[in-house]
């Protein structure tokens, strides 16, 4: 059985295939993508947990960046 992150990785790879094909810029697909997640989210959860969602996200985006529970 597929993981969630299997199905969304081979939907998003086709996606981002699909709009490179039509010359449709990354930056457009991620701000649809972004949105349609939103909706989701809405249907099921409250606006203050999507923004903790967001902000916990926007705190980490800094690949090399420790978290702050790792020890060195």
């Amino acid at each position: 059985m597929a993981t969630a992150r299997e199905i969304i990785n081979q939907h998003v790879g086709a996606a981002l295939e699909a709009a490179r094909a039509e010359g449709v810029s990354t930056d457009a697909m991620a701000r649809i993508m972004f949105e349609k997640v939103l909706q989701i989210w809405r249907a099921e959860r409250t606006p203050e947990d999507i923004k903790a969602e967001l902000l916990a996200a926007a705190d980490h985006l800094d690949p090399d960046e420790d978290f702050m529970f790792m020890r060195p």
